[in-house]
Parts: structure tokens; C-alpha cells; sequence
């Protein structure tokens, strides 16, 4: 068993720790508390099982302090390959594991004796039964129940640790399966063929990097092209959700679309990747006139709605959003112009109210939400809407939000209605007509 200690918390310090601002977002005031996890994982993993153990330890280690050790019990692992690829990406201490740990979480139907099981495959996880669906090399199964499982132990650390403020919140334990294809409870997990792709991804921050990582898993299943726009450097107070950025890349500085670029060609020989260190309004300046700005398909994983509405002004053909909010949320959003309502009018600008003190209406902290789970899960599921755009599905009309106090819930998928008040005017017939003639063969209600 090896035990990895991670010390991202004493690289960062507690006054740029976003781990830290994300449990005062949650109303307590962190003091020296932590938790020893173990995760345990069945004998000959499939290939899924494995993506599922090593990114939930990858998550769980960038919960420090909260998390200050966690165990691997996987027999037969390549345990140099795992200490090199993890040392790479987080500052921690490999050793022999000794002493009880808090928490087990086991990985597979043949775990039995643990506090949480975990299992996924294809489009589908499960917790506390089996994923019925076939492992066929589909990512998003895998990695979106990394995010749910390290979910689920953060809740239960911060109900051992804050039980009144958790009781407040109502944290509520999970367990069932859920299928991210059709976000329902209905295990549907079609094959996933090899996928072809002509993406464009704003924003390769946390919500970023779960996308990032998606498409680096599929590994040579992916081809076409990926373009990456941001203007922002790495730092080390990212590392605890940028999850494709090396240690040496966040001490130095290095451009996220530069890390971002190096980190997917190593893993994908048939995308084509490039890296753009700037931001939206720079890059859309490249082609000048608007109407020649012809995008497939635009991911976008951004803290700033003026630039959402920005780029859906521009007129992808597709464009879909990923996003974290307050009392953790997630949401991804699938887009097709015209058909309902756009970004423009399902993120609407919040109302300023008069009645209250200047500072009240200022911004939530930038630097919350920001946990390892929370941040990359909307990317993991907007990486799944471009798989499924690639495979001719294109499933979610509209949203889906998750709250990770809760579990999954289909009844928090939506379609938008068009409203007059859009920032993007999408009902406006000269805006519609702009579409029509920017992608002829898409047809509109």
C-alpha cells in the first residue's frame, strides 16, 4: 500500500490556498482538521476502474489540508509509473502506508469492505451497486465518478469535521447510478465509436482542465482538430484544480494553453492541437469580420458571463458551457441557436437592488469555488456533449445542473426559454438570419 502526502496547502500558503476560500464559502472558518483516506481497489481493474482509481486520488489529493493523506491499496499496480506521474503534477511525499485511515473508498463490485464503492463504466456510475454498462474506453463514466466519489468524501469529511454546519447545508450521502448520456437513471450507455472533432475551447482554467483531461483519455480514440484560447499563465495556487498542469509549469509560470498543448499531444498522436495565449477578444480579432467567424463546435469554461454572451454573439454552431456556482453547483449547458434560449438568456445579469449597501452587490470571491471535484466535473460533462456531438447524438437540450450537496437528480435538466431581455438578442430576426446564413444546412424552428 502506498501512502501519498500531498503538500499542496504548504506550498500555497493559507493566504492563497483556494481550498481554504472554498470552506469559508460554505461558512466555517478552517481550523487544523483533517483525514487520512484510503482507496482500495479490486484485483485486475478494467481499464475503466482504473482511469476511476487514479482520478480520484488525483482529486482527493488536491483537497490539502482537508485531506492530508491518502492510501492506494491496488494490487498489481505500476506503482513507479503512478509516483512519477503524480510527482510531476502536486508536490506530495510517497511512502509505505502504517496506521487506520478514516475512510475507505473501494473501486469495483469486488471491494466489499469499505465505507463507499464506487464503480464506472462508459457513460454510467454507480455508487454502492454496479455499473452495468460495457467498458468500452468512454472516458466520462471513469473521471465523472472520480468527481461524484470525491464528492461524497468531502461531504462526509466536512460532516465529520463542521457536523453543524453540515447539517445546516444538508448534506446528503448518495448512492444509485446515474448515466451522463442521457442524464437520467435509466443506464443508458451507447457504444462510443472512434471520435472525430473540430472544437474550440475557451478558457483552460478549472473548468478548462476537465475538459482537457477528457480528451487527453481517449487517447488515440480522438482525431480533428482542438483549438485552446487563454490568455493566463499557470500559477501554483491553480494546482489545486488545473489538474494537466505540472508542478514545474505552475513554479515557473508557464502560459496554461502551452501546458495544456504539450499535456494532450503526448496522449492524443491523432488530434491536431493548438494553443493560443490570449484572450477571446484577441483571438475572434484574427478573422475581423464576424459573419466569417465559422466555428463547429465552442466549449467554454470561463468565470465571466460578459464573455459567454461574447462569444454566443458570435454565432457558434454549437456552443456549450461549462460553469460552477455558489453552495456547489455545476452546470453544463448545450446550446443550438435559435432553437431556445441561448446563454444570453439563461445567464441573465444579476439585478443590483437599491435598498442595500454599495458593497453588497460586489462579486463572490473569485477564488471560490474552487475544489478539485466541483471545478472539473461541468468540464468532464461539456467533454461528453462534444463526444456526443461527434458521434451525431447531441442528447442535452438546455442544462444540466448538478449540486454536489445532493446527488444527481434528472429532474435538474432544462430547456431555456427565449426571453426578450437576451444580452444576445437570439429571438431577433437579424441575429437568427445571421445564423441561417453562417450555416445553411442548419435548420431553424
Amino acid at each position: 500500500m502506498l501512502s501519498l502526502v500531498p503538500h499542496l496547502h504548504g506550498l500555497v500558503g493559507s493566504a492563497a490556498s483556494r481550498n481554504l476560500a472554498q470552506l469559508r464559502e460554505l461558512g466555517v472558518e478552517p481550523a487544523d482538521r483533517s483525514v487520512r483516506i484510503a482507496v482500495v481497489v479490486e484485483p485486475s481493474p478494467t481499464p475503466g476502474r482504473w482511469l476511476l482509481a487514479t482520478s480520484l486520488v488525483d482529486m482527493l489529493l488536491r483537497l490539502d489540508p482537508l485531506v492530508r493523506e491518502v492510501v492506494l491499496d491496488a494490487p498489481g499496480m505500476d506503482e513507479e509509473n503512478l509516483r512519477t506521474d503524480l510527482a510531476a503534477r502536486l508536490p506530495l511525499t510517497v511512502g509505505d502506508a502504517a496506521g487506520p485511515v478514516d475512510y475507505t473508498i473501494g473501486i469495483g463490485t469486488r471491494v466489499t469492505s469499505a465505507d463507499l464503492v464506487v464503480d464506472a463504466a462508459g457513460w454510467v456510475v454507480a455508487i454502492g451497486e454496479p455499473a452495468t454498462a460495457a467498458d468500452d474506453g468512454n472516458p466520462i463514466g471513469p473521471l465523472a465518478g472520480a468527481a461524484l466519489a470525491t464528492g461524497e468524501a468531502f461531504k462526509w469529511a466536512f460532516g465529520t469535521l463542521y457536523p453543524e454546519q453540515a447539517a445546516l447545508l444538508e448534506m446528503t450521502p448518495w448512492r444509485g447510478a446515474f448515466s451522463f448520456f442521457s442524464y437520467n437513471v435509466d443506464g443508458a450507455s451507447p457504444p462510443l465509436p472512434n471520435v472525430r472533432i473540430a472544437t474550440t475551447l475557451i478558457g483552460a482554467g478549472g473548468v478548462g482542465a476537465g475538459v482537457i483531461r477528457t480528451i487527453a483519455a481517449l487517447g488515440s480514440q480522438v482525431s480533428g482538430t482542438l483549438t485552446l484560447v487563454d490568455g493566463d499563465v499557470l500559477t501554483t495556487d491553480n494546482l489545486n484544480r488545473v489538474s494537466y498542469a505540472t508542478l514545474a509549469g505552475a513554479t515557473a509560470g508557464t502560459a496554461k494553453v502551452v501546458e495544456a498543448e504539450t499535456f494532450l499531444r503526448q496522449r492524443c498522436p491523432k488530434l491536431a492541437v493548438s494553443g493560443f495565449k490570449e484572450t477571446f477578444d484577441t483571438y475572434k480579432a484574427r478573422t475581423p469580420r464576424r459573419a466569417d467567424r465559422i466555428y463547429d463546435v465552442v466549449v467554454t469554461g470561463l468565470d465571466d458571463d460578459q464573455i459567454r454572451w461574447e462569444v454566443q454573439r458570435d454565432l457558434p454552431r454549437v456552443l456549450i458551457d461549462g460553469a460552477t456556482g455558489k453552495d456547489m453547483v455545476a452546470r453544463v449547458e448545450r446550446v443550438e441557436f435559435g432553437r431556445y434560449g441561448c446563454l444570453g438568456c439563461s445567464r441573465r445579469a444579476a439585478p443590483i437592488a437599491t435598498d442595500v449597501p454599495a458593497a453588497c452587490d460586489a462579486p463572490p470571491d473569485p477564488r471560490a469555488p474552487s475544489l478539485s471535484f466541483l471545478s472539473s466535473f461541468p468540464g468532464i460533462l461539456a467533454a461528453g456533449e462534444v463526444m456526443k456531438e461527434a458521434s451525431g447524438h447531441g442528447s442535452l437540450r438546455g442544462r444540466f445542473d448538478h449540486v454536489f450537496r445532493y446527488g444527481p437528480n434528472p429532474d435538474l435538466v432544462g430547456m431555456p426559454a427565449m426571453r426578450s431581455d437576451c444580452q444576445v438578442g437570439c429571438g431577433r430576426p437579424a441575429k437568427l438570419d445571421q445564423y441561417r446564413q453562417k450555416y445553411p444546412g442548419e435548420t431553424l424552428p
